[in-house]
């Protein structure tokens, strides 16, 4: 029978950040002298707080990672969910184990290495880990749960459209806009058109039929660790891991090449590197769903035969991915507190929907 995860009672603001973080480890780590704590507050998050807590400064990676969910993100964020996810991939050794929740937010471990940057995700190496192990989540196959915990007995389902609607209802319970509102952004505050560029999408990419399968969702640069002692990479925050198109995982990670803080479109990774790219999870992907391959029995000519086919969905893919998180951004200039550009972040992405847009109809 599966272990379950501990659940504690304590509460973290923003005002007592080392006092609950404490609270917490006397819990996980009982045997860590409280008064000998160091802490450390990661910057990088734009969902949620995130404060890294260890003893021995000279065994950082034995750090208890505390993550502060973000205001209102239970609005579009299933956490049960979020915690079984997190349990797959530590199983299969593709994150670092959790710890418990507490009750605005979970502990697990931390994963020693180096966040990636827009240098870093085009080295061959590291792009080819990341490849091999995008194909390797794709196949695993965790049983879908309810809200209530129980297992659905439904066909699996693509989230997308589905988060994407649940998005344009949030962003329009919460108009009209506060006073303070980018006057660009007010222009992509149309619901009704917010919701046919969704039907848009649909039309679009439903018929390429691209696999359901197993996606991370958001493979953004930071959401990726390298190890350079062990030659590995670990992907972290699966807080919006769920079944999705295949093609919009891909799509998705090469939007994120662009950035976050400054979106730049000719960061996009060009074609030469993606089908370079996509040559390496193909010949993954194949060898571990066809079992009776192995990397060096696949053909050649099978590969190549399917590259062209994929980078052309993985392109139209890429429309949703800028739309889902122009969308995502609305969302979050009137429900989050932390401090960060979100209508610049939804302009600069609701812009690259449309200009994408534009070029595919030419």
């Amino acid at each position: 029978m599966e272990e379950t995860l501990p659940k504690f009672n304590v509460q973290i603001t923003e005002d007592r950040l080392h006092e609950g973080a404490r609270e917490l480890i006397s819990k996980i780590r009982p045997e860590w002298p409280l008064n000998k704590l160091s802490f450390k507050i990661f910057t990088d998050g734009i969902t949620n707080r995130l404060i890294g807590v260890y003893f021995d400064p000279r065994n950082k990676h034995d750090m208890v990672l505390i993550r502060i969910y973000g205001e209102n993100t239970d609005l579009f964020i299933d956490r049960n969910t979020e915690c079984c996810n997190m349990k797959i991939m530590y199983k299969h050794g593709l994150s670092a184990p959790i710890y418990g929740t507490f009750l605005n937010g979970i502990c697990y471990g931390y994963s020693p290495g180096k966040v990636l940057d827009e240098n870093l995700v085009r080295d061959s190496n590291i792009s080819q880990l990341i490849a091999e192990k995008m194909a390797q989540m794709h196949t695993l196959k965790p049983l879908k749960t309810t809200t209530k915990n129980t297992i659905q007995q439904s066909p699996i389902q693509a989230s997308l459209f589905r988060d994407m609607k649940k998005f344009v209802a949030l962003v329009d319970s919460a108009l009209p806009l506060k006073p303070s509102a980018n006057l660009k952004l007010k222009n992509y505050y149309d619901i009704e058109n917010l919701k046919a560029e969704i039907n848009y999408l649909e039309q679009i990419l439903i018929p390429l039929c691209s696999p359901i399968v197993f996606c991370h969702n958001d493979l953004l640069l930071k959401n990726i660790i390298f190890n350079e002692s062990t030659n590995n990479v670990t992907f972290i925050d699966f807080e919006y891991s769920d079944y999705n198109y295949q093609a919009f995982d891909i799509a998705n990670h090469f939007c994120e090449f662009c950035g976050v803080d400054s979106f730049d479109c000719s960061l996009y990774p060009n074609q030469e590197f993606q089908f370079r790219w996509l040559k390496i999870y193909l010949k993954k992907w194949y060898s571990l769903t066809n079992g009776e391959m192995d990397d060096n029995r696949l053909n050649d000519s099978i590969l190549e035969r399917n590259i062209e086919p994929l980078y052309n969905t993985v392109s139209k893919f890429a429309l949703a991915s800028c739309l889902y998180w122009g969308l995502w951004a609305l969302v979050q200039v009137s429900n989050s507190s932390i401090d960060f550009d979100y209508e610049s972040f939804a302009f600069q992405r609701l812009n690259e929907y449309y200009r994408r847009k534009n070029l595919s109809e030419l």
